[in-house]
């Protein structure tokens, strides 16, 4: 059974003919695009030899003439339409997308910290087309994004929060920034700390925002 988070993954992917699943764990979102037709080809990577076995052992044989299997660091020498890269931080994914040696025209990203970074990385040569917040136990962001000659230019709210979801609040967005006000009104009880103020100041602007639009 696929997780919210996995599907939501899936979902995103765009069609292309290589797709690159780098730190792919157990290969559930490549095999998936193998299903669905949204990948015709999937070359599989982790840094892990036991987590590239386990994608290996997933991966119906059906598909074994349109996979190949990598143990390695990031994308390498690599050459695909679209990588996908989930589960990792937001500077361990700009790292891998720095020393690669073809920059993928397409990209799905799932930062699990330090978005902002990504988002500032992403408008030196790529125009983001999806970056929004969803809830699957917890709060994930996922960034699809495209190569092209005029990258995105984003606001200071636009790389702290995503630019689809500030011009298209979600539920689970508004939740998120609900919880965030709360955690950052309770610590501010014990301390007047500038920087956290700022940040609650900011989340309560950004909220007041987002609820005068879905009314």
């Amino acid at each position: 059974m696929f997780s919210v988070r996995l599907n939501k993954l899936v979902s995103l992917l765009p069609t292309c003919d290589l797709l690159a699943d780098v730190g792919c764990d157990h290969g559930y979102v490549g095999i998936e695009a193998l299903r669905l037709g949204k990948a015709q080809r999937v070359a599989f990577t982790d840094i892990s030899q036991p987590s590239l076995d386990k994608a290996r052992d997933n991966c119906p044989q059906e598909f074994n003439s349109v996979v190949s299997f990598y143990c390695q660091d990031g994308l390498g020498a690599i050459e695909a339409d679209c990588v996908i890269i989930a589960g990792m931080g937001g500077l361990e994914i700009i790292s891998i997308l720095s020393n690669a040696q073809h920059l993928p025209p397409q990209l799905v990203l799932q930062p699990m910290r330090n978005q902002r970074d990504v988002r500032k990385y992403l408008t030196q040569k790529y125009e983001i087309v999806t970056d929004v917040k969803f809830h699957d136990g917890k709060f994930y962001d996922v960034i699809v994004a495209k190569q092209c000659d005029k990258p995105s230019t984003l606001t200071e709210l636009e790389l702290e929060f995503g630019k689809s979801n500030l011009q298209a609040p979600s539920d689970d967005f508004v939740n998120f920034l609900q919880l965030e006000l709360k955690k950052l009104n309770k610590i501010l009880e014990g301390t007047s700390d500038a920087e956290v103020t700022a940040k609650r100041d900011v989340v309560q602007q950004t909220l007041n925002i987002i609820l005068k639009k879905i009314k």
